[in-house]
């Protein structure tokens, strides 16, 4: 019960920092159409679930996942965000903006998983 309410706390966090990274982001970039805010978040969140997963020393990623949950599902999963990516996206795509859809689509996967790949390799 403890771990769950630990999650929770992590996840709550991790919903905070967003929000605050989120508009410190938007201040800086209020001028583009794309949604930086949430890529960056993501790609960032990904780069840190790498650097958790590698720095856990296990021998399988599920092992090493069940190790470092109140980080990675609570603190990431709170500061990471796919539904947002998904509305956003839509957002684009209704407005007739698919070259940026498309782009912002491409960059957030490849992106997204290289960052993750290239912090566990770092560890």
């Amino acid at each position: 019960m403890m771990t769950t309410i630990f999650i929770g706390l992590c996840g709550s966090l991790g919903a905070v920092a967003r929000h605050l990274v989120g508009k410190w982001i938007k201040a800086h970039c209020s001028r583009y159409s794309f949604p930086w805010a949430t890529f960056l978040i993501n790609v960032s969140g990904c780069f840190a679930l790498g650097l958790a997963l590698g720095s856990a020393g296990a021998e399988s990623l599920a092992s090493a996942l069940a190790h470092s949950h109140p980080f990675t599902t609570g603190f990431l999963g709170g500061f990471t965000t796919f539904s947002t990516f998904t509305v956003e996206w839509l957002e684009l795509w209704q407005t007739k903006n698919r070259l940026a859809a498309m782009l912002y689509l491409l960059f957030s996967g490849t992106i997204g998983l290289l960052a993750c790949w290239t912090g566990y390799k770092m560890m």
